[in-house]
């Protein structure tokens, strides 16, 4: 019997550096984060600098699986860049993985510091699949019509799935982002 396969996973790190130690952590993002890219499923690292409301930088690093994110967070590569860390005076440190469908909920340009309820979600992808599947059923009834039920799921599922992954949930996250995930008040 075969392991299933790992889900990507999405770890983000927001860090807000004391005033005056900028460019260190700069140079210290850009060295961890290349040494990360050469580990085993890395999919890259996107940086967001502080501005527009944030003042904290946020690395967000994906890795094909857990288990690759896990030999990177105990190698003793990244152990070393730590290490340098401590000579730079950070105010403030949070760490949030995203495995799996709450990934479709945070965007990599929004400093997002939590997952929105489940309710919200639930309501987007029904906001989202609804239209979806009404739209394929008429579409690909012509098309499907002579074959089996279960087969005529499957071909729908087919388009429908990758439509709601990359292109309506990401649409709908941008355009509902406010609601799921309100800036707190105060």
């Amino acid at each position: 019997m075969s392991a299933e396969p790992s889900s990507p996973v999405t770890t983000i790190f927001a860090r807000k550096v004391r005033a005056g130690f900028e460019a260190q952590y700069e140079e210290w993002l850009a060295g961890i984060s290349r040494t990360s890219s050469g580990f085993a499923g890395n999919h890259g690292t996107t940086i967001l600098r502080p501005g527009e409301g944030r003042d904290e930088y946020i690395a967000i690093t994906h890795f094909d699986s857990a288990e690759n994110l896990e030999q990177w967070l105990r190698s003793s590569e990244r152990s070393a860049w730590l290490e340098k860390l401590r000579s730079i005076d950070i105010c403030r440190e949070e760490v949030m993985s995203l495995a799996g469908m709450e990934r479709w909920f945070t965007l990599p340009d929004q400093g997002a510091a939590g997952l929105p309820p489940r309710y919200k979600t639930a309501t987007l992808i029904f906001l989202g699949l609804y239209p979806v599947v009404l739209l394929l059923n008429v579409v690909l009834k012509p098309f499907l019509s002579g074959l089996p039920g279960p087969l005529q799921v499957l071909v729908s599922l087919m388009i429908s799935i990758p439509l709601m992954v990359w292109v309506v949930l990401p649409y709908l996250t941008r355009l509902f982002f406010r609601w799921l995930h309100p800036r707190p008040v105060g």
